[in-house]
């Protein structure tokens, strides 16, 4: 979840190994469990919590023998976290490895630009997490957080969509142009679906990172352990 994010994430997975025939390819499995609650309404607005159909997922993976889990939905850490040990797999957290990278690539006072759902925001994952790094994370303003980025993502044709609109991608970029204003260092894709995005935003002279890559690369590194 989202189903074109999980993909977009497949496609990286791939992109990263050396492979030469199918037979050098990893096994994996990819559940697009479309019966998931939203994240985002189960945190804000107090509706369906998604923990069942997540631990189906779990259930249906481990009944598969996977050995490493990743969800390519980052609010859906909110909920990961508290029922991960209900798994047999490795649960890999696309926040803390996303935090990891920049502690290790840049010195501390950085000002990171995030981009994610209202949900993540309400749940504290990035600011938890990044707390005590010495970096400053901005965010959008409440309005600006539903009219830009929600929006881009969740409006008819939007980011979550099959079939996106110009205006989902002008929004989503009006957003990115608003932190850049503000002086980001770094813009944070902190939903799986800003990767879909990116390619028509404008970054100025901000570095992205999405924390889709860096789950895309810790994952190779744990199968290929």
């Amino acid at each position: 979840m989202g189903t074109r994010a999980g993909l977009y994430f497949v496609d990286k997975l791939i992109a990263g190994l050396d492979a030469k025939r199918d037979q050098d390819f990893p096994e994996f499995y990819l559940h697009n469990n479309s019966r998931i609650p939203d994240r985002t309404r189960a945190i804000v607005g107090n509706e369906t919590s998604p923990e069942a159909e997540l631990l189906r997922s779990f259930s249906a993976l481990d009944q598969c023998k996977a050995e490493v889990i990743v969800s390519t939905c980052v609010t859906s850490y909110y909920f990961i976290n508290k029922i991960k040990t209900r798994t047999r797999a490795t649960v890999l957290n696309p926040v803390e490895l996303l935090r990891d990278k920049v502690q290790q690539e840049y010195a501390p006072g950085r000002k990171i630009g995030l981009l994610c759902t209202s949900g993540t925001l309400r749940s504290q994952l990035f600011h938890t997490a990044f707390a005590g790094t010495g970096h400053e994370l901005l965010t959008l303003d409440a309005d600006q957080q539903e009219d830009l980025f929600m929006r881009s993502v969740y409006m008819d044709n939007g980011l979550k969509s099959a079939v996106i609109s110009p205006e989902a991608y002008r929004l989503l970029n009006a957003a990115v142009q608003e932190l850049c204003g503000r002086g980001a260092d770094i813009i944070v894709g902190g939903c799986s679906e800003v990767q879909i995005g990116m390619r028509h935003c404008v970054l100025d002279a901000a570095v992205y990172l999405d924390t889709m890559d860096v789950l895309a690369s810790a994952t190779l590194r744990a199968i290929q352990a």
